[in-house]
């Protein structure tokens, strides 16, 4: 068996429907970058407007549909989680070089090439979230794939990789002193690699999070923190990094080489737009009040 565009499609479908089902535990653990209780609802946002732009979408070809969803991706990633998600879909286009079906071999790379492309979006990486399981499962699959022949059987094994990162993740937020629960972001990920697995008809043992005490919001904050969303076009990407990373935090640029989504937490959204359309054109915005 190999993995073609129908699969690949498939995969959003059967994400959208779990992080659906979700959306309000991952929103109620979202403890990092902060404690605002909307990976959840970020994350479903994203790719439920990537899945309905793919809906219509009926391609064989690995290569065009890993195309679309980075394209869909990029369009409607919202917050942190989201953006960084977009990226991996990126890296995961470019891993698939091409090709109109995936083998083992392939898949790795894919995945290998996805959790790069998410970390170099990232301003200031952090271990114990979503990059770190991006990375390790991409790990695994670059040291392990010449023992596998089956995709299903690579899969897997691959899920099992993603669960032990993702058990690890409350010791590394403690360590950047967080509360110690599983990362909302990187619980947002396996659901991925979750759906990708139904996708292909592969056997696993799903993991789920039991009911989980709702992390407290900030209280009293000194200033107003705003999540923000800038699509750019036709701006340097490094550019956009050094200015945004002067504005806020939580930084993360993704984008296609043409247009680029910028995200960060900063309290003067206004002057973010003003200085990203010195340096490119802004075609999208959206700004969410974080408290």
């Amino acid at each position: 068996m190999k993995i073609n565009g129908r699969h690949l499609k498939s995969a959003v479908g059967e994400t959208v429907n779990l992080i659906e089902k979700e959306k309000d535990l991952i929103n109620d653990i979202n403890v990092f970058p902060v404690a605002d209780g909307d990976t959840g609802t970020n994350l479903y946002v994203t790719l439920k407007g990537t899945w309905e732009s793919i809906l219509d979408l009926d391609d064989p070809r690995a290569n065009v549909v890993s195309q679309a969803i980075a394209e869909a991706s990029l369009l409607h990633a919202k917050g942190n989680s989201g953006v960084i998600l977009s990226q991996f879909f990126w890296g995961f286009r470019e891993g698939v070089d091409g090709k109109t079906e995936l083998g083992v071999k392939d898949l790795a790379v894919a995945f290998s090439t996805g959790a790069k492309y998410a970390y170099n979006a990232v301003v200031n990486p952090v271990e114990g979230t979503m990059l770190t399981v991006m990375r390790e499962t991409a790990d695994w699959a670059t040291r392990f794939v010449r023992r596998f022949s089956d995709v299903r059987t690579f899969l897997s094994n691959l899920f099992k990789k993603g669960v032990e990162t993702l058990e690890r993740t409350p010791e590394l937020l403690a360590r950047i002193g967080r509360p110690k629960v599983i990362d909302s972001g990187a619980y947002g990920f396996m659901l991925f690699l979750e759906g990708f697995i139904r996708a292909v008809g592969a056997s696993i043992n799903p993991f789920r999070l039991k009911k989980a005490e709702k992390v407290s919001k900030v209280k009293n904050p000194s200033r107003p923190l705003f999540c923000s969303n800038f699509l750019v076009e036709g701006a340097d990407p490094d550019l956009l990094k050094s200015v945004a990373s002067k504005l806020g935090d939580s930084v993360v640029v993704v984008g296609n080489g043409r247009i680029y989504k910028v995200h960060l937490h900063t309290d003067r959204p206004d002057l973010a737009e003003e200085y990203f359309s010195k340096v490119g054109k802004v075609i999208d915005r959206r700004i969410e009040r974080i408290w």
